[in-house]
């Protein structure tokens, strides 16, 4: 979120992903970087164990989200 937030602050586009376990900790995060509604894409839990095919799955999944983050759609 971090990172997200500090790259948008130097005007270089980015979209944060994180999954659904995250979406606490990302809030709390961006309202510590002084950015509360700082969008970011949800995906579902976990990642970490998923196979390759699952893996681009949850990322086609992200598209959509990330484009409008992206291109401030809503």
């Amino acid at each position: 979120m971090h990172d997200g937030i500090e790259l948008d602050r130097h005007g270089v586009p980015a979209a944060v992903i994180c999954t659904e376990e995250f979406v606490p900790s990302a809030k709390a995060q961006a309202a510590i970087c002084g950015n509360p509604t700082y969008p970011f894409a949800v995906v579902p839990h976990p990642i970490g164990s998923l196979t390759l095919d699952e893996l681009r799955k949850r990322a086609e999944q992200a598209l959509p989200q990330v484009l409008g983050i992206l291109t401030g759609a809503p």
